[in-house]
């Protein structure tokens, strides 16, 4: 196996085809919105329950509204990692078609 520069090039050569095999929508929906996106929720309502306490009457209006924001944000995450992985891909691919 050839090596590559960096970490992401070798992770990107040795465990994205069969990621990508997988589907991007299928990735993206897991990794990113329910993995990146629910970390993310949990992440807010700790934070917020911390800071507005349990019985703050806002806690559930904030959280609702947290919901669909960390889930866009899983949405994009999970879209440029798949993007940003692909360019990887295909620039490894390219390398290795135009080695003697």
């Amino acid at each position: 196996m050839t090596e590559y520069g960096s970490r992401a090039e070798r992770w990107v050569a040795t465990r994205w085809p069969a990621i990508r095999a997988r589907g991007m929508w299928r990735f993206v929906l897991v990794k990113g919105v329910a993995f990146w996106g629910g970390l993310m929720l949990a992440f807010m309502a700790i934070a917020m329950t911390v800071q507005l306490g349990p019985s703050h009457p806002r806690l559930p209006l904030v959280l609702a509204v947290a919901v669909p924001l960390c889930a866009v944000g899983g949405l994009a995450w999970g879209l440029l990692t798949w993007l940003f992985n692909e360019r990887i891909f295909h620039a490894i691919q390219q390398q290795k078609n135009n080695l003697p």
